[in-house]
């Protein structure tokens, strides 16, 4: 005779059976901040070193933070990277009052999703989260301007391109909702229009930026930041 499971052996195993049973996703907004280490390491570099003012912040994930010559790509205007690997718009929207409101930028960079996405969170809820980060920007600083660089589809990420390509055109709804709120799609600098990357434009990765790859992300986006930087007056 076969053994009986007992009822609350299944009522735990019903969980696992509603997953395999239906589409479902991650609900980052409910886990915890992680990354702490990163961001206090910001706040030690600004203790020894001031951070420039009214400057372009490269805000988001991990290919922000390798953007090593972002300084010069983007020069004269100064630039202050604050992206760190790996993270999820909960966590650049949770930190915001640590490493985006106190430099007061004149531009944002914004750039992430990626990894929302990836893991298992819904395009809309990633897309409502950087509308909150950038409205909270914007009541703290009225005349701030933000550029979203719209998520990339890594060649190592094929799986969730859909629902990337989804995110990217909420973004670009979002952005024309705001006359100060810029959308720029990179993917047509990094990846030939049936999506598999352009020769040379990632690291063996398949995920981050080349050398080449970021020469494409400024070409791409340094237009925009330029427009966003001339629509502002600078602090006084």
């Amino acid at each position: 005779m076969p053994e009986r499971i007992p009822m609350r052996r299944l009522m735990s195993l019903l969980p696992l059976v509603l997953l395999t049973g239906c589409a479902t996703y991650r609900d980052l907004a409910s886990e915890p901040l992680r990354m702490s280490q990163d961001i206090a390491a910001f706040e030690e570099t600004d203790k020894v070193s001031a951070p420039p003012e009214a400057a372009v912040l490269l805000s988001g994930s991990s290919t922000l933070r390798l953007w090593k010559t972002a300084a010069e790509d983007f020069a004269p205007m100064p630039v202050l990277n604050r992206g760190f690997g790996g993270s999820y718009t909960t966590e650049v929207l949770g930190y915001m009052d640590r490493i985006t409101l106190p430099y007061r930028p004149r531009v944002i960079l914004f750039h992430c999703g990626h990894n929302d996405v990836f893991f298992g969170d819904r395009a809309d809820r990633v897309a409502a989260r950087v509308e909150e980060y950038c409205l909270a920007a914007r009541a703290r600083d009225p005349r701030v301007r933000v550029v979203i660089a719209g998520i990339t589809k890594a060649p190592s990420r094929r799986a969730k391109w859909t629902e990337m390509d989804r995110t990217n055109r909420l973004l670009d709804e979002l952005a024309a909702r705001h006359d100060w709120i810029d959308f720029v799609d990179v993917n047509p600098a990094l990846n030939l229009p049936d999506g598999e990357p352009r020769e040379g434009m990632y690291l063996k990765d398949a995920l981050h930026p080349s050398p080449a790859g970021y020469a494409a992300l400024r070409a791409a986006l340094r237009p925009a930041v330029e427009a966003a930087w001339r629509g502002r007056s600078p602090v006084q």
